[in-house]
């Protein structure tokens, strides 16, 4: 076990190899701290088995706050310590905190296909240098991204009250791998007649409305009977302490003839308009995969998914001359902080106004009203 005596000069020099090599500091006994090709990571072993904490990199986190922080770790009794979980235990308990929608789904499958060589480890033991590698055997830039901040999002959680199952997040301070490729892809009204003439089918119908609404599909899959009450469906932003919109925000869409329409062919259950295989629930974003193959087959076209389809609906509620604040609304994007808290006006009369616009734009289109 290598021990030297850490200064700001002394860890500067140290470098780096492949594996990874940890150094012991002689001031404060079990500090140290690993040292690969490209980061630096403080740790402090603690208790009798000597578990591995990671504190954070430096020199995002400096020398002397890293120190401080071993020090308090290592007086700390075990009574007022997180509770003990592994990446596994952890994992499955923050993915019960989602709605079974496609979001959760892609969720399970990136931590699934990308860390299944954290699923024993204990969380305070992970360092970033492990998640790095990891991400680093990820093909494709976008993959990469989305796994990175999948992680974020779950380390972020595990750090929160009340849980505080680690300390610090191993990946507090780090940058995303790359930025984000902006969709541009928008729908000819030749592919939005076949998308609509396609989307025929119990389930696939579900694509009318996204077509109809431009909603997110986790929120629109998951849309209950009980959400509709007179002329107004309102996707609310939490059920049963669970996350439903993106922004938390309730989600009021009026019902005009055509959406109505569709929603009269849903025969679904007495509680969900798409319900899975079971009727327990509404069907899964596997489900949505599969559903979008058959309906891209059927329609002769490839290649859209459906933030397309949502992207589509924004650029033709923008044609059919409705305002920017309106689209936006229309959209349910969260909207700037001071209107969050102090504008709660729905706009409900305004929003029927732009989807009959966009209504008599499908019927045309699609023929629906023949």
């Amino acid at each position: 076990m290598a021990q030297m005596l850490f200064t700001d000069i002394a860890i500067r020099a140290l470098t780096g190899s492949e594996k990874y090599e940890t150094f012991f500091d002689t001031k404060t006994p079990n500090f140290g701290i690993r040292c690969g090709l490209r980061s630096k990571t403080f740790i402090v072993l603690r208790g009798t088995k000597r578990e591995r904490v990671s504190i954070g990199r430096y020199p995002d986190i400096s020398l002397a706050d890293a120190r401080k922080e071993a020090k308090r770790l290592l007086a700390e009794p075990d009574t007022k310590r997180a509770p003990r979980k592994t990446f596994k235990e952890a994992k499955e308990e923050y993915l019960a905190t989602f709605p079974d929608t496609a979001h959760k789904y892609h969720l399970t499958l990136l931590f699934n296909k990308h860390f299944p060589g954290l699923g024993s480890k204990q969380l305070a033991s992970i360092t970033f240098e492990e998640i790095e590698e990891a991400l680093d055997a990820i093909e494709g830039p976008s993959a990469r991204l989305h796994a990175f901040r999948a992680a974020r999002a779950f380390f972020r959680w595990t750090t929160r009250p009340p849980r505080r199952y680690v300390v610090h997040s191993p990946m507090e301070g780090y940058e995303a791998p790359g930025a984000d490729t902006k969709g541009t892809r928008t729908l000819s009204d030749a592919e939005l007649k076949a998308l609509w003439k396609a989307a025929d089918g119990p389930q696939s119908r579900v694509f009318r409305l996204l077509v109809l609404w431009g909603t997110r599909s986790s929120e629109t899959t998951a849309i209950k009977r009980s959400w509709a009450e007179g002329n107004v469906l309102t996707i609310p932003g939490f059920e049963d302490g669970k996350r439903i919109t993106k922004n938390g925000r309730d989600h009021a869409i009026p019902l005009l003839p055509l959406a109505k329409a569709v929603l009269a062919e849903c025969k679904g259950n007495d509680t969900y308009f798409f319900p899975n295989v079971k009727g327990d629930k509404a069907i899964t974003g596997h489900s949505l995969v599969k559903l979008i193959r058959t309906v891209q087959e059927e329609a002769g076209l490839s290649g859209f998914t459906t933030r397309d389809i949502r992207r589509t609906f924004r650029s033709n509620m923008a044609r059919l001359k409705v305002p920017r604040e309106l689209c936006e609304v229309l959209i349910n994007h969260a909207p700037a902080v001071l209107d969050e808290i102090y504008d709660r006006y729905d706009r409900l009369k305004e929003k029927r106004q732009a989807l009959s616009k966009y209504e008599a734009f499908m019927v045309k289109l699609s023929g629906s009203g023949e």
